[in-house]
């Protein structure tokens, strides 16, 4: 059972392929064909909802852009909230310290109250009070080299009115990197008089931002306007996430986007930067890709690849229901019309019972079709029948009549003695015998549509030499090729004129000729040659041969063999339809309305 709905199977794709490969099913455009058109609705139908879910998909990757670049800059403003505390504290504790006489002046307890001061300030690394040269007058911890004039931070922060962070330098009083917040002194007419400064422990703000956030939760890293890293939680990963450019203040604000890096294991990482409001600062706080997009990835692609798939799922439903519900009865239908087509008109379409009802009307349609014609086909076969038995009964009955004017020729040509008026009479009842000849082989044709060149060239030559008159022997070589009838009388006509011609006088011998005939597609080739025989190129047989060719649409041609003798020969149109050319006439009907 399988093999056989495999091989039922096989055999509709080999006539399903037939039908495309063959110049009716090849397609004349494009979109020339039920598949393409029903495939370009489709997508033409499923477009407007596969762009609105791309557009969806963007606008929400847009968002998760911004949702998550608000998420970097609020955990970086919250991660720097306590590096401001303590700049805030730093600038407060300077604030206070420029109002202690002691300090301003450098006195005696100055450095007492500097130590005192450090240490209450876990961050503070360093105090100390320096001159407008830059000399350091009073210090918490000693101080090396006393004097910090020539440092780039001392020229930097001096140039300001107000309290400042300047650095990261290194403090030899301390031993460690610090950011130095310094607060110039001026006297009332805004002269230099010198500065407090105050070193925060960079290492102590490192370990704060750490313990706040943690390497695993994030990247985060503060950078001066000439952005120099000042603090970070991994300084490893910050010096290959965070480029440096990027922190310089410029004209152009950029600061406000999210970047992209990856870190030296090829991890991405997205990361966002805030300025702080102190000193041109910025953070910076980054986050592994993943995390931060992972399900926005997911979900956007979602967004994209869903219409795909009903595209995909769309176009597979429609390939597998165009094949099973349109082709398949389609090519049933086909078939149905084959069978109609070779004249199998009893045959009824049962398997349209499962078609739809479309295709169930279009089958009965077809079937009545079918039986219309059957029914028309037998009518013009009884038509045609009867046409071809009166057509036969006619060729008989002229048969008969010239039987009767030959036999009537022979009974007042008995009294004529041999001479030349008993010579043309013998000829005129050969004429009328060939016209007689002829319509018994067109009455006992099966066919009435034609005649075989061979046969009726063969009764011709049987015919002439048969003639008391003609004193001529034939050998008929012809093809077995069939002729129209309208060509029969006018060619055997000429035949026998020209058999006349070359027929030699009673008592001369008689002359042997080869009667040849043949068809070559549209063309009829006759030919007669002789040995013996001579041609009377003014005689009256010559001009009525001459006329039976034009009837025939050619022309005859004598010519000398090198051998001796002569050939007479001619090339005739021949139709190539040689069936029955039925003519139904238009008949119209109160229930059948016109029909051709």
């Amino acid at each position: 059972m399988d093999l056989g709905k495999a091989e039922a199977a096989r055999a509709r794709n080999r006539e399903r392929s037939s039908i495309f490969a063959s110049a009716v099913g090849q397609p004349r455009t494009l979109f020339d064909s039920v598949r393409r058109r029903l495939v370009l609705v489709v997508l033409l139908a499923l477009a407007p909802i596969a762009v609105l879910n791309i557009v969806q998909g963007v606008m929400q990757l847009s968002d998760a852009e911004e949702a998550a670049r608000q998420r970097l800059l609020q955990q970086a403003v919250a991660a720097a909230v306590s590096q401001q505390n303590i700049f805030a504290s730093t600038e407060n504790v300077l604030y206070a310290l420029k109002n202690v006489e002691e300090v301003r002046a450098a006195g005696q307890s100055c450095a007492a109250t500097l130590r005192g001061a450090t240490i209450s300030l876990p961050f503070a690394a360093n105090i100390g009070v320096l001159d407008a040269q830059g000399r350091v007058t009073c210090a918490a911890l000693p101080f090396p080299g006393r004097s910090v004039g020539e440092e780039p931070w001392w020229k930097e922060a001096i140039g300001r009115t107000g309290f400042s962070l300047v650095g990261p330098t290194r403090s030899p009083g301390a031993n460690l990197d610090v950011l130095v917040g310094i607060l110039p002194l001026r006297d009332a007419a805004g002269r230099l008089e010198g500065a407090i400064a105050l070193g925060i422990d960079i290492r102590w703000l490192d370990n704060l931002l750490k313990q706040q956030i943690p390497p695993s939760a994030g990247i985060v890293a503060l950078f001066s306007n000439r952005g120099q890293e000042l603090v970070s939680n991994a300084r490893t990963m910050s010096a290959a996430l965070f480029q440096r450019e990027m922190f310089q203040t410029t004209g152009q604000d950029v600061r406000s986007n999210l970047y992209e890096n990856t870190d030296p294991a090829g991890k991405s990482w997205t990361f966002a930067t805030a300025p702080l409001d102190r000193d041109g600062l910025t953070v910076a706080f980054a986050m592994p890709s993943d995390r931060l997009f992972g399900w926005t990835f997911v979900t956007v692609a979602a967004s994209i690849a869903l219409p795909a798939l009903i595209i995909i799922l769309s176009l597979a439903a429609l390939w597998v229901a165009v094949d099973r519900i349109i082709l398949r009865w389609l090519l049933y239908l086909r078939r149905v019309t084959a069978v109609y087509a070779q004249g199998h008109y009893g045959f009824r379409p049962t398997r349209l019972g499962a078609a739809p009802s479309e295709f169930r009307v279009l089958g009965h349609a077809v079937e009545n079709m079918a039986f219309a014609v059957r029914h028309r086909d037998a009518r013009l076969r009884e038509n045609l029948a009867e046409k071809t038995a009166l057509v036969r009964e006619i060729h008989h009955r002229i048969k008969n009549s010239l039987q009767v004017v030959v036999s009537l020729l022979s009974l007042y040509g008995s009294g004529i003695g041999k001479s030349e008026d008993r010579r043309r009479f013998d000829q005129l009842r050969l004429r009328v015998n060939t016209l007689a000849l002829v319509h018994r082989i067109l009455y006992e044709a099966n066919d009435g549509s034609q005649v075989h060149l061979r046969e009726l060239l063969g009764e011709l030559a049987s015919l002439i030499e048969g003639s008391t008159d003609a004193n001529v022997r034939i050998t008929v070589e012809a093809q077995d090729a069939p002729l129209p009838t309208d060509m029969a009388v006018p060619l055997a006509l000429m035949v026998v004129e020209v058999a006349l011609n070359l027929a030699l006088p009673q008592g001369t011998g008689s002359a042997a000729v080869l009667l040849s005939g043949s068809r070559n597609g549209e063309r009829l080739h006759i030919a007669l040659r002789s040995a013996t025989g001579t041609w009377d190129s003014k005689g009256s047989a010559t001009d009525l041969a001459s006329g039976f060719a034009a009837q025939l649409g050619g022309s005859l041609g004598c010519r000398d063999e090198a051998g001796g003798g002569l050939v007479v020969a001619g090339d005739f149109p021949c139709r190539p339809n040689t069936g029955p050319r039925t003519t139904v006439p238009r008949t119209t009907g109160p229930n059948t309305g016109r029909m051709a």
